[in-house]
């Protein structure tokens, strides 16, 4: 039976909405990731880089920057900024790491935080377009399912897209007087701050987003005056600002080692209706290389409403006319990040059909560091799901059981054609590559240092770190260093002073060229490397310990003698 516009349970509504959050988790197969002791499905990609980052963090001194990370990169230093591991909940448990288990990750936490919040700010999202409990469950049920956020599973930090659908809520919040506007203006400020600290694209999406309601509130709404709206501009740019300075993102050095790819990783014209193998039902379409990062399908049960709406489309034209004109602000800020995301590239079904590189050549060095622009297609992809929902409700409000009954069909629709629900493998991931060797637990404490020759650098092209180390070696290592209370020269990080990573590397070279081995330190050597660690006028001792060729300039200890005791043939 169709609920009453008043439920009793109405209030309950966002508490239901959080909880569809979480059992769509469970259901795509979430419930392995959940065990915060466990790191065995966090072992690979970037949930391995989080991970790493947060653990030697959670060692390291309190320090600035903020976050900033001692023992990775060494000599260098880097921060979890930089290594993705969400500032704002590292900082929240670095106290209490006295009292967390030595293997503890947050990564599964965080997956169910964020997957309720959706769900709460699906609901909230539902309020201001229907009374109506049950169309309020179903819209935020789609919030939930929406492929752009279980797509992102493998980049656990970016899955806070709670935050672009707070920002959507504010726009369609009713505000009777100046006391209200202040009231969104606080909601504003507070989901750009923790955008701040959980990931740079999440803040540049909602700080455009809070731009906009600002402009809104001032020149619009008429709730701010320019003096108290320039107020608030000087507020969060400079709140922002030093943010970015607390936090190591600016400041520091750290650059993208002159990788102008912006373009690369862009949203293809056609992602809002391109599965890219998400649905069973539709086809997917060719994209270009990079473009897995611009995926913005909106689902198939979101497709489904707004064919139904094309259908009917003189119903509801008028309408919709109306409320682009009175959101015109926010209108705005979803096409600019709509541009930044489609890029300098534009691609259609993985053909390049123009280019703006020329003409933005002097951008590029602005621009680069968002590389991976395609991401900025979430918020079209929310607003227009937000939009299709807002019409579905509105086009047969005087029908409600035909506007409950097409929602219902566009969940089950969605749900079914999603291959996670039957797979339920989408939190899979990897196991952690912890180094076996018994050996291992013989390391002196005289032993400082674990330097891989050549570092390991992910996704750098620079000559000198070529090696053929297996990717997760950077983890294996790390973990090492980590549990050893040991600095490592390799990491997993977004951003690096790329010269003076560079000068480091060579300088390592020229030590090992030389014979320059300092007795305090581990050297894990690149299979093409090992003729210059065995000259007996080295004097290393060397051995093979789980796989790989590890060697140390100590005279004495007992991780030497395991060593001699694995020595290589």
């Amino acid at each position: 039976m169709e609920d009453a516009p008043s439920s009793r349970w109405s209030a309950w509504g966002p508490w239901l909405g959080a909880a569809l959050g979480i059992a769509w988790m469970l259901v795509v197969g979430g419930a392995r990731v959940l065990d915060p002791t466990s790191l065995d499905s966090v072992g690979g990609g970037d949930h391995a880089q989080h991970v790493l980052g947060w653990l030697h963090f959670r060692n390291a001194p309190w320090g600035f920057p903020l976050g900033h990370i001692p023992t990775l990169n060494h000599p260098l230093t880097t921060t979890v900024g930089f290594t993705d591991s969400n500032p704002w909940v590292s900082f929240a448990l670095k106290p209490f790491s006295g009292w967390l288990p030595q293997d503890f990750q947050f990564i599964g936490p965080w997956f169910v935080l964020c997957f309720a919040l959706q769900g709460w700010m699906g609901v909230k999202l539902m309020e201001r377009l229907t009374p109506r409990l049950s169309q309020r469950l179903l819209g935020a049920a789609l919030f939930v399912m929406a492929p752009v956020l279980l797509g992102r599973h493998g980049h656990d930090t970016l899955c806070a897209h709670w935050l672009i659908l707070g920002l959507l809520w504010l726009h369609l919040r009713p505000r009777a007087d100046a006391r209200a506007a202040r009231r969104d203006v606080a909601w504003a400020f507070a989901f750009v701050v923790l955008a701040a600290g959980i990931h740079p694209y999440l803040l540049v999406m909602v700080l455009t987003l809070a731009l906009a309601l600002l402009y809104t509130l001032v020149r619009r709404e008429r709730l701010l005056t320019w003096r108290g709206g320039a107020g608030v501009l000087a507020g969060l740019l400079g709140v922002v600002g030093a943010l970015f300075v607390l936090l190591g993102y600016v400041g520091q050095g750290p650059s993208l080692a002159a990788d102008l790819s912006f373009g690369h990783f862009s949203a293809n014209v056609l992602t809002l209706v391109d599965p890219m193998g998400w649905s069973r039902l539709l086809p997917s379409i060719p994209v270009g290389a990079g473009q897995y990062e611009g995926f913005g399908y909106l689902g198939t049960g979101t497709l489904l409403l707004a064919g139904v709406l094309l259908w009917k489309r003189a119903d509801w034209w008028p309408r919709a006319k109306a409320e682009w004109k009175a959101r015109r602000p926010l209108g705005v800020a979803v096409l600019l990040l709509t541009l930044l995301a489609i890029s300098t590239v534009v691609q259609v079904a993985g053909w390049k059909v123009l280019s703006l590189r020329g003409l933005t050549k002097a951008l590029l060095p602005v621009l680069a560091p968002f590389r991976a622009s395609g991401r900025f297609i979430w918020v079209l992809d929310y607003t227009l799901l937000t939009g299709v929902l807002a019409l579905v409700v509105w086009r047969w409000r005087q029908q409600p059981r035909t506007a409950t009954g097409l929602l219902l069909a566009a969940v089950v629709l969605q749900f079914l054609d999603t291959g996670d629900v039957w797979w339920r493998g989408r939190f899979g991931g990897e196991p952690w590559p912890r180094l076996r060797a018994a050996a291992w637990e013989e390391l002196d404490p005289s032993y400082r240092h674990v330097v891989l020759y050549p570092p390991f650098v992910m996704a750098w092209a620079e000559p000198c770190v070529a090696n053929t180390f297996p990717q997760n070696v950077y983890v294996s290592f790390g973990d090492l260093a980590y549990r050893k209370g040991m600095t490592t020269n390799s990491a997993y990080v977004a951003r690096f002073d790329a010269p003076r990573m560079k000068a480091v590397c060579e300088a390592l070279r020229e030590d090992v060229r030389n014979g320059r081995f300092a007795e305090d330190t581990v050297y894990v050597v690149d299979e093409k490397e090992r003729a210059a660690f065995q000259r007996p006028e080295a004097g290393l001792t060397c051995g093979v310990l789980d796989g790989y060729y590890v060697c140390v300039a100590a005279k004495e200890g007992r991780f030497r003698e395991a060593l001699r005791s694995a020595a290589a043939p």
